[in-house]
């Protein structure tokens, strides 16, 4: 028996070779890597109480409460920032809630130098 050429039916020895997966001619690209967003919520959120305690804050002294939390929050913040730039972002928000937290304070305290002022002058009766 004459056995056939070395490769006629694809494979040594006359067993036939496996056929080939298909490839298409065109794969779309990989997606991208997923790159997560900066973080900036203690810096907003010290900026929202920094204007909460400004402008509703004169309501039954709700800023002396908000105030306080609004400057540690800016401060955490930027700290944040400073440590790790490209994780953390908000700076602006962050001294924004500083400023007016530390704001509402200044403004109490004129308002007590001017009423204690007012009393040791004798002008509230």
């Amino acid at each position: 028996m004459r056995m056939p050429p070395e490769g006629a039916y694809g494979g040594a020895l006359g067993r036939p070779q496996q056929p080939q997966p298909f490839s298409p001619a065109w794969q779309p690209p990989p997606p991208p890597a997923y790159v997560s967003a900066p973080q900036q919520s203690l810096a907003v959120v010290s900026l929202v109480l920094g204007i909460f305690s400004i402008t509703i804050g004169w309501c039954c002294y709700l800023g002396a409460l908000t105030g306080p939390v609004a400057i540690v929050l800016g401060i955490v913040s930027l700290v944040q920032i400073k440590n790790s730039p490209t994780q953390y972002t908000g700076r602006p928000c962050a001294i924004g809630g500083i400023a007016t937290g530390s704001l509402y304070f200044v403004f109490v305290a004129l308002i007590i130098l001017l009423y204690g002022l007012g009393f040791l002058l004798g002008g509230l009766r």
